[in-house]
């Protein structure tokens, strides 16, 4: 009797340890943060007339403006209005035209300053003239 109670309390002993090592690389998974990760992403901006050109890209920075900066194709904007991406000038006051970007395809609902980059994220900058 003694003896399955020593093995009932062994196999347990061994679930419990498996449980907690589990949950904690469960854990880790699921809390990475992605700004700490080595990402390849590309950014196409199209010109005015219609004209793209691709930048594929290698960074750590967590944010699509951190990594537009690091790569010389933008200058940081804290408000994150950006005129001029890849020495090209979008000026709202003279023909209003603007910068409007999409990533993997989805139109941003937010400024390139906080979104997030993930690796082999696609992006995409267009000259664009309102009418």
């Amino acid at each position: 009797m003694k003896k399955k109670q020593i093995l009932w309390t062994s196999i347990g002993a061994v679930a419990l340890i498996a449980l907690i090592i589990g949950a904690v690389f469960l854990w880790k998974g699921f809390s990475a943060d992605p700004t700490d990760d080595v990402k390849n992403i590309t950014f196409t901006v199209i010109d005015q007339e219609g004209v793209s050109k691709e930048y594929p890209l290698t960074t750590e920075k967590g944010t699509l403006a951190e990594a537009l900066v690091e790569a010389g194709l933008v200058e940081y904007q804290e408000d994150g209005y950006y005129t001029t991406i890849a020495g090209i000038t979008a000026d709202w006051d003279k023909d209003k035209a603007f910068w409007w970007f999409t990533e993997n395809g989805t139109d941003l609902t937010k400024g390139i300053n906080e979104i997030v980059i993930y690796n082999y994220d696609r992006y995409e900058a267009t000259y664009t003239v309102s009418e």
